[in-house]
C-alpha cells in the first residue's frame, strides 16, 4: 500500500533536522535519487556505495571503529545504521528493487519533495514503530515466536503512555527495566540466565533505546560506569520531540 503522510506540524523542521539519524535517512534517499544503488548477489548495498556514505553521514561510529581496529567493512550489515536506514526506506516503499539495483520510487520522490522535514521525520519514526519488526535489529531469545524487542513493540502504546505521564523528568533505568520485566511478564526469557540483570538491561538497551528511541531523538540518556568497567544507561528522559511523537503515535494511517 502507498505510504501515508501524517501531519506533525508542531515539530519544526529545524528540530527534526537536528536528529542525526533523520539527516542520514534523507541523505540516503537523495543519494538513491541521483544514482541507483547497486545490489550485491545477497541483496545488500554494494561496497562501493557503502563507502560513499561515510563522507556524508553524520553518524560515524561504525566507520571510526573499523578504522581504529584496522578492519575492512565487507557487508552492509556491518554498518548497522545504514542497514537500518535501507530496511526502513524499503519497508516504507520509498525505494524499490529492480534487477541488481535499488531505485527511488514515485512514493519516495513525493516524500522528498512534497512534504516538510518535520512531517518526513514524524512519518519515519512512527512507521518504524508500527511497521518494522524491532526484533530484526535486536534479536534475542525466542519464546512462543517472540523475542523481548518484539514483546516491547507489541506493548509500545503502554510504554508511550508511561513516558507521556512522566514528561521530561529523569527515570532510573534499572527501575524501568525491572518494571517492564514484571509488567510484561518477561521472567521466562531469563529463567536460565546466569546474569539476569545484565541480560535484561541489554535486551531493553538495544531493543528499545539504542536501535530506536535514542537515534530517533526521542530520548536522552546519562551513562554510568557499572560492573566490569562497562558504561551502561543509568537514567533517561523523554525529549520534547519524543513526547510529541509518543502522543501522536496512534495517528498512523494506511
Amino acid at each position: 500500500m502507498a505510504f501515508a503522510f501524517i501531519p506533525v506540524e508542531s515539530i519544526t523542521d529545524e528540530e527534526a533536522l537536528e536528529v542525526d539519524f533523520f539527516h542520514d535517512f534523507l541523505v540516503f534517499l537523495r543519494y538513491v535519487q541521483k544514482q541507483p544503488i547497486k545490489r550485491t548477489v545477497t541483496g545488500n548495498i554494494s561496497l562501493h556505495d557503502i563507502h560513499q556514505f561515510r563522507s556524508v553521514f553524520k553518524q560515524q561510529k561504525t566507520f571510526k571503529e573499523f578504522d581504529e581496529m584496522n578492519w575492512k567493512i565487507s557487508t552492509e550489515r556491518q554498518v548497522q545504521v545504514l542497514h537500518q536506514i535501507r530496511i526502513m526506506a524499503e519497508t516504507m516503499q520509498l525505494i524499490y528493487k529492480r534487477r541488481d539495483k535499488f531505485l527511488l520510487s514515485k512514493n519516495g520522490s513525493g516524500y522528498l519533495h512534497n512534504i516538510s522535514s518535520a512531517i518526513q521525520y514524524g512519518n519515519m519514526v512512527t512507521h518504524f514503530w508500527r511497521r518494522v519488526n524491532w526484533g530484526y535489529f535486536s534479536p534475542g531469545k525466542d519464546i512462543d515466536g517472540l523475542c523481548v524487542a518484539e514483546v516491547l513493540q507489541d506493548n509500545q502504546d503502554t510504554i508511550w503512555s508511561a513516558f507521556l505521564k512522566n514528561g521530561e523528568k529523569w527515570v532510573n533505568f534499572a527501575v524501568f527495566c525491572q518494571t517492564l520485566k514484571h509488567y510484561f511478564a518477561l521472567q521466562p526469557y531469563y529463567a536460565e540466565s546466569e546474569n539476569e540483570r545484565f541480560d535484561l538491561f541489554l535486551d531493553i538497551e538495544y531493543g528499545l533505546f539504542y536501535r530506536n528511541l535514542i537515534p530517533f531523538g526521542c530520548i536522552e540518556i546519562e551513562k554510568k560506569i557499572m560492573e566490569h568497567g562497562i558504561a551502561r544507561i543509568s537514567q533517561f528522559r523523554a525529549t520534547k520531540r519524543g513526547l510529541f511523537l509518543f502522543h501522536n503515535a496512534g495517528e498512523f494511517y494506511w
